[in-house]
């Protein structure tokens, strides 16, 4: 039912044009919506320009990664790149966010010798843990992750308990509160020049006028749309015109058996026929990988962003599976964090489940992104 009703509205809020006069009449509703949310975000954004609202200013420097529109830019695979160029610098950096799709409660994650902490203890202790904390903690090893909606609290806490001189805004570019030395945004190169609309009739967070409080704009998954990306930097140049203009691509970087952690190269799935699940903000780039690896997809079984997934969800995708008998299923490293439990809990799959790794990869204006970043600590 949710992914049903997820699935619709996607359909509704990327398209500018209804196709019909149902859909006309649920875009009108959800316009009306539209009206009220970009009246909120103004007043929210004026209160914070004219100082009408108090912002917090953390002991160290403050780095957010964010996007304009709701998921399917890449965010988690930036945070971790910025993160290595910081650690590169010599900078001790911590991670803060949010840890959508977890439980509520405030906790921190750490990998050291390749066992995962939470707060100190063994991860295994501990459930309803978000997933992209989990990924970013065991990509970055002695990088502490902090979880938690009070990012001025973790914040500080980075500091005093970990002794971090930055801290990364996982998703922070609307959580004006705590002050930041550099914003980094993420747009998507499919991004219409025309734009989208805001919540909910669009999927847009803000307006695209927002983008003139970023310092470096990165057009991410810049390898899908060669044909529009001068188009598109020219109309982000002129939202954003002293913010350094980045490309990105992200690529397939290795294959990790689900059973037995054991690696291979990604064009091992070169003339493979398999299957796919994900749950992610962008399951068409994630099945066009696939496809560039010359994999032939059978079927995609693609579920709404951070779905929590059940048992009966990968009953369902093996009983596929045995149907239509895939050489592998292969699934993201973020959504393997939350299928896991269930695939143990069933045992053997009718097919290997392969766990495919995405990094991002710079493509233009890498030296200007890394001469802003060193450039925080010459003052």
């Amino acid at each position: 039912m949710w992914q049903s009703l997820h699935d619709a509205w996607w359909r509704l809020a990327t398209q500018h044009r209804p196709q019909s006069f149902a859909d006309a009449l649920a875009c009108r509703a959800l316009q009306t919506g539209s009206a009220a949310y970009a009246a909120a975000v103004t007043l929210r954004n004026l209160a914070y320009d004219r100082g009408w609202a108090r912002q917090v200013r953390l002991p160290c420097r403050v780095v957010s990664v964010g996007n304009v529109t709701i998921g399917g830019t890449g965010k988690t695979a930036c945070v971790e790149l910025i993160a290595r160029k910081l650690g590169r610098l010599g900078r001790r950096a911590a991670i803060l966010t949010r840890g959508y799709g977890g439980s509520r409660r405030e906790y921190w994650l750490r990998a050291s010798d390749g066992r995962l902490e939470v707060n100190g203890q063994a991860a295994a202790g501990f459930d309803r843990l978000a997933d992209e904390p989990q990924l970013l903690a065991r990509h970055l090893p002695g990088v502490p992750v902090l979880v938690g909606s009070r990012r001025e609290r973790t914040g500080r806490l980075a500091c005093q308990a970990f002794g971090a001189d930055t801290v990364i805004l996982d998703d922070g570019f609307q959580h004006r509160r705590v002050q930041r030395d550099c914003d980094i945004v993420l747009v998507h190169a499919r991004t219409p020049l025309g734009g989208w609309e805001v919540l909910p009739r669009g999927p847009m967070r803000e307006p695209m006028k927002a983008l003139g409080r970023a310092h470096v704009v990165i057009i991410t998954k810049a390898d899908k749309a060669l044909e529009t990306l001068g188009a598109l930097g020219e109309r982000l140049r002129a939202f954003s015109p002293e913010a350094d203009l980045v490309t990105a691509a992200h690529a397939p970087s290795e294959l990790v058996d689900g059973a037995t952690g054991e690696r291979r190269e990604p064009s091992r799935l070169d003339g493979m026929r398999v299957g796919l699940v994900s749950s992610i903000g962008d399951p068409e780039g994630f099945e066009a990988t696939v496809r560039r690896l010359h994999a032939t997809v059978l079927w995609h079984r693609a579920f709404p962003d951070h779905h929590p997934y059940q048992a009966a969800d990968w009953a369902a995708v093996c009983q596929r599976a045995s149907a239509e008998r895939p050489e592998a299923l292969i699934t993201t490293e973020k959504d393997w964090v939350r299928l896991a439990p269930a695939a143990e809990a069933r045992g053997p799959a009718p097919a290997p489940v392969w766990i495919l790794g995405i990094a991002m990869q710079l493509l233009s204006g890498e030296e200007a992104l890394d001469a802003r970043l060193a450039g925080l600590y010459a003052r």
